[in-house]
């Protein structure tokens, strides 16, 4: 029987400050939203009890919690954090999937001969990470990956739901139909429309639930190249200068490659996200001749996505990086070439290797402007 266990790191930001500066704890962190007109990436529990939540402006999370902490976004040192907490995931299964910076899906079919029962692993997962890290952490274990996704999401903050087999639609069923992941605003308008108000409706209209809730295990694992690795970030203060913003997307790159290369995958198409301050935002990707993990050229396609459609002028409040079209082979060139780039590959995960054991700066790189290797 398949056991997914899913991992979802509480006020992820907020708590990490909390854990690097203990003077911190209990009180109302915000991450993000310093200027003003900023937006808060983070918010401690204690600062949302005054109504603070991410990608509120923050003039408006000053109103309302004027004692509020606010901190910069110190991306670098968060994106170390969630190395850390992958590495701890990685112990107990090989099959461990990277959703975001703070949310990850460890597989735990299998695993009971060697750990024991998967709700007594799944407890001692999260007790770790809040004992070795100092994070808190929620967690959803269900033989389905959405519905332990849900239990995850319900459990916040520092919880644990678990949905024994055989009683997966019995949890469901009550629940609103929005908590789906996939199901964004305007899909839970279209349900809503149709008379589907709750994961109960839902089940009961087989084509929607088949492709929302209801793949077995073999589809899932045919089909994990479907989904996408990405990384964003709002920025304390909006950039106007193109080579400041390429100093962050090289930020937001190197993590997408490393989880790229955490989860053996090869990107064929990349994508680059942009928010101007007016908050009018466009994607635009390319797809790739051959697919990539590597940072550099991952940097070059975006960075060039970047020059090519940025309108001169304007400040930029967000951005974003994200690699789709996923496959396990990234090999299609003739042999010579295809021998340097596994090359190139050990490298990088020989620097994956130290970063994850020691930091994101233990292993230097080459600066984003320059554009050789």
């Amino acid at each position: 029987m398949a056991w997914y266990l899913h991992i979802d790191m509480d006020a992820f930001y907020a708590s990490v400050e909390q854990a690097l500066d203990p003077n911190l704890r209990g009180k109302p962190v915000i991450v993000g939203g310093r200027s003003g007109r900023g937006v808060v990436t983070s918010a401690s529990y204690e600062a949302r009890k005054f109504g603070v939540h991410s990608a509120m402006p923050g003039f408006q999370a000053r109103k309302l919690c004027p004692q509020g902490i606010f901190l910069p976004n110190r991306r670098r040192i968060y994106s170390d954090f969630s190395s850390r907490v992958f590495a701890i995931l990685e112990q107990y299964s090989p099959e461990v999937h990277a959703i975001s910076i703070d949310e990850g899906l460890v597989d735990l079919t299998g695993t009971e001969r060697l750990l024991g029962p998967p709700l007594k692993t799944s407890d001692q997962i999260i007790r770790r990470i809040e004992s070795e890290l100092g994070l808190p952490s929620s967690g959803g274990l269900s033989t389905s990956r959405v519905t332990a996704k849900i239990a995850a999401t319900l459990a916040k903050p520092r919880g644990l739901i678990y949905i024994p087999a055989g009683s997966e639609e019995d949890f469901l069923a009550p629940l609103a139909a929005e908590l789906v992941p996939g199901v964004g605003p305007k899909t839970y308008s279209g349900f809503t429309q149709k008379g589907i108000k709750t994961i109960g409706d839902l089940l009961k209209r087989s084509d929607l639930a088949s492709r929302f809730l209801d793949l077995d295990v073999t589809e899932r694992r045919q089909h994990r190249h479907e989904h996408s690795i990405g990384n964003e970030t709002t920025l304390d203060k909006p950039a106007k200068e193109i080579e400041q913003m390429e100093e962050i997307l090289w930020e937001l790159v190197e993590e997408v490659g490393s989880r790229l290369r955490r989860e053996t995958f090869y990107a064929r198409c990349l994508t680059l996200k942009v928010r101007y301050s007016n908050f009018q935002t466009f994607t635009r990707s390319r797809t790739l001749s051959t697919p990539t993990c590597f940072d550099r050229e991952i940097f070059d396609v975006v960075s060039d996505l970047l020059r090519r459609n940025l309108t001169r002028g304007r400040t930029v409040r967000l951005l974003g990086v994200s690699a789709s079209a996923l496959q396990s082979s990234g090999w299609q060139e003739p042999l010579f070439t295809r021998e340097k780039r596994k090359s190139w590959e050990k490298l990088y995960r020989g620097i994956d290797d130290l970063r994850h054991k020691y930091g994101d700066d233990a292993v230097g790189a080459a600066t984003p402007r320059s554009r050789s290797g």
